[in-house]
């Protein structure tokens, strides 16, 4: 099937690493810096599975593109599930090395594990898990797993977040009604045998993945939502308000604060002979910024392909229209939105970038590189 077509008719149918940068992982209780190479690595294959998303689509096409297959998940004897959350299975191979990754764990452990099940896929044989940042609808899952994978998981099995604020109280506040969307309880996850690591700059994650390190915001149309917020935590705990990001704030513990989402991170993979592949999740930091992010901590400028939430369901057109001239501008080879992403977006860039333009759906797996 003609590359071009294929697309459309899925769209209608549905610098290098600094030595000093990767030294900044820690936990809190003075872990020291972790060394780390001073190039991202480059895997040869990388298969990724959206094991949850916002909707399951038994009609999306796949099939073989130029550099990549897309495989669909057809209806079945054990149907996917679909919610408001994301998880991703990832696998990487480098020569004999196979890494598997898990990034993010949707909203609920009903969703997650049923479709790790009709998928064949074993969460509990991860090498390494990533969390993009501390909303229900990505960490939802995470303790029920910790929980069912005690004596499963690999001993010390590592959690990357990517700052102290992924394990505040997040509340989303509109004129409508306040919504608490809880907490992620660190400790709690400690005791199931995880071990914690904030990943503040780019680290790399089982010796295939990195991490972008928190994402600084360097355009200027791309904010964190107006009705976010953090509540501020008791003095002396890691979520007492002194200050969130660069920002100075003033609040006493309970109160609520503009919610910035500086621990949000990218995960990427730089693909052998195709560029890299940036892995958004919610995108809260703004799409642009987590790719020039991770551009620059890495020193390449080819863009394989933009994967995830890139939060623009809400957003008006002019914002979509400016992302989507900067996508153009970027120029990946391939753009596959997900979750938070918004059908307003989608259709514009299959309007301005139809060749580029593969439509989400759970239980996908894209097969990148050899």
């Amino acid at each position: 099937m003609n590359r071009r077509h294929f697309l459309t008719l899925g769209a209608l149918s549905s610098g290098t690493f600094a030595l000093g940068a990767l030294g900044g992982v820690s936990r809190l209780g003075g872990r020291p810096a972790i060394a780390q190479p001073s190039a991202p690595p480059t895997v040869d294959r990388l298969v990724l599975t959206n094991v949850v998303d916002n909707f399951y689509d038994v009609f999306a096409r796949g099939g073989r593109l130029d550099t990549l297959t897309v495989e669909r998940t057809p209806l079945g004897p054990s149907p996917l599930l679909a919610e408001h959350g994301l998880a991703y299975h990832i696998d990487s191979t480098r020569g004999g090395e196979r890494r598997q990754i898990l990034l993010d764990f949707a909203l609920t452990d009903m969703s997650l594990f049923n479709n790790y099940r009709a998928l064949r896929l074993d969460p509990f044989a991860a090498d390494a898990l990533i969390l993009s940042h501390g909303h229900l609808d990505h960490y939802g899952a995470l303790p029920a797993l910790a929980a069912a994978g005690q004596g499963k998981l690999k001993p010390g099995l590592t959690v990357y977040a990517g700052g102290e604020d992924t394990f505040c109280n997040r509340v989303v506040v509109t004129p409508a009604a306040t919504l608490d969307q809880g907490q992620l309880d660190r400790p709690a996850l400690e005791a199931r045998g995880l071990a914690v690591v904030l990943a503040r700059q780019p680290v790399v994650v089982a010796g295939q993945a990195f991490t972008s390190g928190q994402i600084p915001r360097v355009t200027d149309f791309e904010k964190p939502p107006a009705a976010a917020r953090l509540r501020a935590g008791a003095d002396g705990s890691a979520c007492a308000a002194t200050h969130f990001g660069l920002v100075k704030v003033e609040a006493k513990p309970g109160e609520l604060v503009p919610d910035n989402f500086q621990g949000e991170h990218a995960t990427a993979f730089n693909i052998k002979d195709r560029g890299l592949v940036v892995i958004t999740s919610c995108g809260h930091a703004g799409v642009i910024n987590s790719v020039r992010q991770v551009q620059k901590a890495t020193g390449i400028d080819k863009i394989h392909a933009i994967v995830g939430g890139f939060h623009l369901a809400p957003a008006p057109d002019e914002i979509v229209a400016r992302t989507v001239a900067a996508f153009k501008a970027i120029n990946p080879d391939y753009i596959i939105p997900a979750h938070c992403t918004g059908l307003n977006t989608i259709m514009a860039v299959h309007r301005e970038m139809p060749a580029k333009l593969i439509m989400p759906s759970t239980g996908t797996r894209v097969v990148f590189g050899a």
